[in-house]
């Protein structure tokens, strides 16, 4: 009976660890990457939303469980986000996003037993937004963003090690113009260097 039991024991941690996944991963960016959107919009009863967007390198895992995660992004090209834009006479919500990003991570697990990131960049992530907005009745958000190496990290884990590198510039220009607004308007222009959120231990 005793041995029946040890043999049964046996075959469940063996079963456990068959179900765990190693995930390594490798992304090198050494080209140009170039966005660019032009836009005029008039005379909308809802909502406008307007995104540029140039990214080198993105990576999402999700999952239960995992022996080991390893992310290594390398950025050596160029990202450019242009966002022009003139919107007018608009019922709902505005939304104007030029975002410019070399290496996005996001990982979110129930458990892992280690995991590891790693991201360089060595040119320069660039983000321009142009905006010209005017008779919006709801809320407005114009942001221009440029993020060397982000990432984010969520769940429960043995060992978690991260190492960020930048040495590029970073650069986040918005020119913005906004009148007759019956709601909120928000303006953001954010460079990011190295970014790193860890959740959920």
């Amino acid at each position: 009976m005793k041995t029946a039991f040890a043999i049964g024991f046996a075959t469940v941690l063996l079963a456990g660890a068959a179900q765990a996944q190693n995930i390594s991963t490798g992304q090198t960016n050494s080209a140009n990457i170039k966005s660019a959107l032009n836009a005029t919009i008039t005379d909308v009863q809802k909502d406008v939303s307007l995104t540029s967007a140039a990214i080198a390198n993105s990576l999402t895992i999700e999952g239960s469980s995992a022996g080991y995660i390893n992310n290594t992004q390398r950025f050596v090209g160029d990202a450019v986000s242009e966002l022009n834009g003139t919107i007018n006479d608009v019922g709902g919500d505005v939304s104007m996003t030029s975002a410019a990003i070399a290496n996005s991570a996001t990982i979110n697990v129930d458990w892992a037993s280690s995991i590891n990131n790693y991201q360089t960049a060595s040119y320069d992530p660039t983000a321009t937004l142009n905006a010209t907005i005017s008779d919006v009745e709801g809320d407005i958000s114009a942001t221009a963003a440029a993020l060397s190496n982000s990432a984010t990290i969520e769940g429960d884990y043995g060992y978690l090690g991260s190492t960020q590198l930048n040495g590029a510039a970073v650069n986040a220009r918005a020119a913005v113009t906004i009148r007759d607004v019956d709601a909120t308007v928000q303006a953001t222009a954010a460079a990011i260097g190295n970014s790193l959120t860890v959740k959920g231990f």
